[in-house]
């Protein structure tokens, strides 16, 4: 088991190398580490010393952090290798915020001119709402197959295994001991549907008209597609998790290939969405100013939080990268924290150490 769980982590590790490498490619051309340039800026001279600085400690902090995971697994002292990510991605954030800073002094004002759309946005979920209850319907498929099956739980089962296949969590035969995965599954389901209602209706599109529209509402059914399948994994795992207790064997620990499985697909489907996407070049901005994303740089804290009150949109495009992060100036934002927060709560009433 160590050894699988070494080779999951150094695929972890090398994924997550490759994307932060990748990242500053993705990135719009007026936005270079999340600091608005002119859109030949990032190909120049100016751009390639920051750049091949960011790349050799991203390059570094991921070497370090695959030896780690290598010693931890030559040694059966995993715990260190199941921190080598967490140091990693904090080594990368390093990097950027070194690079964010290298920037600054480069930055241009935006343009002020927006633009939007009189035709409501002709897209929906993937699948239209009816398949975003499917993953709920799954979880409700299992609660049944618990309460048919109710007298089979053993009183008291483990929940949780360490890395040699020792029980060390567990939980009993109470309503939240054995419903207790899917209510957590439920949560975590919700919180992603809410994504995708936010995303349709509750974002800001830089263009509203011609090709780069048409590219940017490309790029988001792409992002829908990654949250619904999202969604049937947790679904799927979750269900899965909550009916281990009627396994013949319910104190062995359980194959891990399911949920690794699904895990390194998800991994996969997201390389192609960004193999998948195409930076696309500006359209020429009134006043000779650069358009960027249509936020100031002010609003966003070291380059990746972003605080406007005064900004309706409850998502907005990350400024390093692909993807969306929340609007910190609006109350929805932290709305949806607290129901992210709830997850682990959730976890710590349902985990009983032994």
């Amino acid at each position: 088991m160590a050894e699988a769980i070494g080779i999951y982590l150094g695929i972890l590790v090398a994924f997550i190398g490759g994307l932060m490498l990748w990242l500053p490619r993705l990135s719009r051309r007026e936005l270079f580490f999340a600091v608005t340039v002119r859109a030949d800026f990032p190909a120049g001279e100016s751009a390639r010393p920051i750049l091949r600085r960011f790349d050799a400690r991203v390059v570094g902090v991921t070497l370090a952090a695959e030896a780690i995971v290598a010693w931890g697994v030559g040694t059966s002292h995993l715990w260190p290798s199941l921190g080598a990510p967490i140091l990693q991605l904090a080594g990368c954030f390093w990097a950027f915020l070194a690079a964010h800073k290298a920037t600054i002094p480069h930055a241009v004002v935006p343009t002020t001119v927006r633009e939007a759309a009189l035709a409501p946005r002709a897209i929906g979920p993937v699948g239209g709402w009816l398949l975003q209850l499917a993953p709920f319907a799954i979880l409700g498929a299992a609660a049944a197959y618990l309460h048919a099956n109710w007298e089979r739980i053993p009183a008291r089962f483990p929940v949780h295994w360490g890395v040699n296949g020792t029980p060390n969590g567990w939980s009993t035969r109470t309503l939240m001991g054995v419903y207790g995965p899917l209510i957590f599954g439920g949560v975590v389901v919700g919180v992603l549907v809410l994504l995708n209602w936010l995303i349709l209706h509750w974002t800001r599109r830089v263009h509203a008209s011609g090709g780069a529209a048409s590219a940017e509402l490309a790029r988001e059914r792409r992002y829908l597609l990654i949250l619904t399948f999202t969604e049937f994994l947790i679904a799927f795992d979750f269900g899965w998790t909550a009916i281990l207790p009627l396994r013949a064997s319910p104190a062995s620990s359980p194959s891990m290939a399911f949920p690794l499985g699904g895990t390194l697909l998800l991994l996969g489907l997201l390389v192609l969405l960004f193999v998948a996407h195409r930076p696309r070049e500006p359209q020429p901005a009134a006043g000779g100013n650069v358009i960027g994303d249509r936020t100031e740089d002010r609003y966003w804290k070291a380059g990746v939080i972003y605080v406007n009150r005064k900004d309706p949109a409850v998502l907005v495009e990350k400024r390093f990268g692909i993807g969306y992060t929340m609007n910190f100036g609006h109350w929805i934002s932290w709305l949806i924290l607290l129901l992210v927060l709830l997850v682990p709560l959730l976890a710590l009433i349902f985990v009983k150490p032994h």
